[in-house]
């Protein structure tokens, strides 16, 4: 039976002090919205305000509270950070998704509710990109339009991408343009299939198809409602209309209490639908309060003092924050550095990095390479010299999303615990996944997950011998059959089960075809298990990648290339979006951050590369910011 503490009486976990405005958030009894910005801890804030409503009894049993973020790795971090600080009792109360998530597992309960022209089947599929729809569009969308016979030439199928789930349900047939047309036809063929294609829907179709489930059935409402005593919100300034569409219709007039968690100064995904006013809108619709946090606990004196002044420009009302303690008040730098052209920064990066390195022994993965577009482009120069200097650099998109694919976590825990004779912490891991994904009770059923221990030995033990007999040169398709058969011995259908979106085979291969693709050029590298997992992972690698891949990340110092026009061609058509740009790759360091700005630089011109002159008149709002906050230029 669980004893709780009188709210009085209740401390934060692990000794930690909070601020007067967190305290006053983690006890809130209303809805709020909590501006938090860059290094405040948004995620440890939470996982204490859900301490705090567990351990007191404020989320009352059965009832539960339901976390919200928007990346998978996100959520699973916020219940882990749950779990540790008030035990796995109580932490079974708390329900960590997506939106994505959050919307599917509704829809998959309730699927028989959802009126009839909109019920997919049980088994539908998921479209996961724009390139999906068009090829269902014009394979399937047979239909002749009158006067637009040709229309599979004449659109932007990114538009209709979003055209398709612009308004709630049901749709209303206006056939105002081509677009309209094909969002009615296209509809009924992904609802419900057409010849040789089954129900197929993207992650806004099935958010659209969950709004109007609730809006359609006051008892599930009323059930949902019932289940959840607190809601949680995390990065919300990243909320799309979809999104706010289903929260509204989720909770808006219940007796949850909402705790909305963001930083509007970070709104940087307005391209992929991000409302403009998520926060005022918040505020007016569910009567939140709003609570700013004030003090920065990653970045050093001197860097809060910058993003303070920019702050201040992007967000008027952006309140002054203090820096941690840890800090002497003297500690940052920011400083722009310029260049004659792209080869010679190169150069004198590569050589400031090595010094980071091998003089200052900053880990590589503390360190940063960030570009606003095109890293391919801008880093081409930096990798050359890196490499001849013996340290390893890498373009993080091509394994940011593979890296925080679960099916590829899994194989690489099985890998390690092969390769590794001890490995204390991916063994209780592995274990753990077993467990919940066998919907074993932990402290009912020690008999079978003693078993379940054995029987994963000896499959490790299997495994080992299988990882000696793979040859470096060509191994390609030897690591893909082991991870198919690490996959197999969990289950697949086990894993599909708990991860509906390996249901599409074809996206299931390519998971399985890109993790081994990249892990055997690892291993073509090495020749060594070890050193190959260690390479995959990044762990000795400096990062390169673009401002909206680092959002949430930190590091101890940042380098960002190329200040420069060119970079942000569209600043005039989108200044409060670049701004934010601008200021999230400020806000990643801990200790230092550096600018660059190249006279001349190699951009991609037509398709072609060109080495053209670089300017600073567009952006020059941003080099006079960093003016008035006395922000030293070097020139080289």
């Amino acid at each position: 039976m669980t004893i709780f503490v009188s709210p009085e009486q209740w401390m934060p976990a692990d000794g930690l002090i909070l601020e007067p405005a967190a305290d006053i958030a983690v006890r809130s009894q209303n809805n709020t919205l909590i501006v938090a910005g860059p290094g405040a801890g948004k995620t440890e804030l939470l996982a204490q305000r859900a301490c705090y409503l567990l351990q007191t009894g404020k989320c009352e049993p059965p009832q539960k509270i339901l976390a919200i973020s928007f990346k998978v790795d996100s959520a699973e971090n916020l219940a882990k950070r749950v779990e540790k600080r008030c035990g796995k009792e109580l932490a079974r109360r708390f329900e960590s998704r997506t939106f994505d998530s959050f919307a599917k597992h509704l829809l998959d309960q309730f699927r028989l509710a959802i009126p009839i022209e909109y019920r997919p089947a049980r088994d539908y599929d998921i479209a996961f990109s724009v390139r999906d729809i068009r090829e269902i569009a014009t394979s399937y969308l047979t239909e002749r339009h009158p006067t637009h016979p040709n229309w599979q030439y004449e659109i932007d199928f990114d538009e209709l991408f979003k055209k398709l789930t612009r308004t709630p349900l049901p749709l209303k047939e206006v056939n105002s343009d081509i677009y309209d047309w094909i969002v009615i036809q296209l509809w009924g063929i992904l609802i419900h299939g057409k010849k040789s294609l089954k129900s197929t829907l993207t992650f806004p179709i099935i958010s659209r198809l969950a709004e109007l489930l609730l809006r359609s059935n006051s008892y599930i409402t009323a059930a949902l409602r019932a289940t959840y005593s607190h809601v949680f919100l995390d990065e919300f300034q990243d909320t799309t209309f979809i999104q706010y569409d289903l929260l509204k219709t989720a909770f808006l007039g219940s007796s949850a209490i909402l705790t909305a968690v963001g930083d509007d100064k970070q709104r940087i995904m307005g391209w992929a639908g991000a409302m403009p006013n998520a926060f005022a809108q918040f505020i007016h619709d569910f009567n939140a309060s709003e609570i700013h946090l004030e003090r920065n606990h990653r970045s050093a004196p001197r860097l809060v003092e910058i993003q303070n002044i920019l702050a201040k420009i992007i967000r008027e009302n952006s309140v002054e924050v203090s820096s941690s303690d840890k800090w002497k008040q003297e500690d940052g730098i920011c400083q722009v550095w310029t260049f004659s052209d792209h080869l010679q920064e190169a150069n004198y990066v590569a050589s400031k990095l090595d010094e980071l390195i091998n003089k200052q022994k900053v880990p590589p993965r503390d360190l940063c390479i960030l570009v606003k577009q095109q890293e391919h482009i801008y880093a081409k120069a930096l990798l050359t010299e890196l490499e001849q200097r013996g340290i390893k650099a890498r373009i993080e998109k091509e394994y940011q999303d593979l890296l925080a694919d679960e099916l590829i976590q899994l194989c690489i825990d099985a890998l390690t615990l092969a390769v590794y004779l001890h490995s204390p912490e991916t063994w209780q891991r592995m274990i753990s996944f077993l467990v919940d994904l066998n919907g074993i009770e932990a402290n009912d059923e020690q008999d079978q997950i003693l078993r379940m221990e054995y029987q994963l030995s000896e499959f490790i033990e299997t495994l080992r011998e299988k990882t000696k007999q793979i040859q470096t040169k060509n191994c390609f398709e030897s690591i893909k059959e082991l991870n198919n058969y690490i996959l197999d011995y969990i289950g697949i259908e086990k894993i599909i089960g708990a991860f509906p979106k390996y249901a599409r085979k074809r996206y299931l291969t390519e998971i399985i075809e890109k993790g081994a693709e990249k892990l055997a050029e690892s291993f073509e590298l090495y020749g060594d298990w070890k050193e190959s997992i260690e390479d995959f992972l990044g762990f000795n690698s400096i990062p390169i990648m673009t401002i909206h891949k680092s959002k949430g990340l930190e590091y101890d110092t940042v380098i960002f290339l190329g200040l420069e026009d060119d970079a942000f061609w569209s600043f005039r058509n989108q200044t409060d979006a670049d701004l934010c740009a601008f200021f999230v790759a400020l806000s990643r360091a801990k200790r230092q951050v550096i600018f660059t700005f190249s006279g001349s630089r190699e951009v991609l011109r037509g398709r072609q590369l060109q080495t053209v002159e670089q300017f600073k008149i567009q952006i020059s709002s941003l080099y006079q910011m960093l003016e008035q906050a006395n922000v030293e230029v070097i020139s080289h």
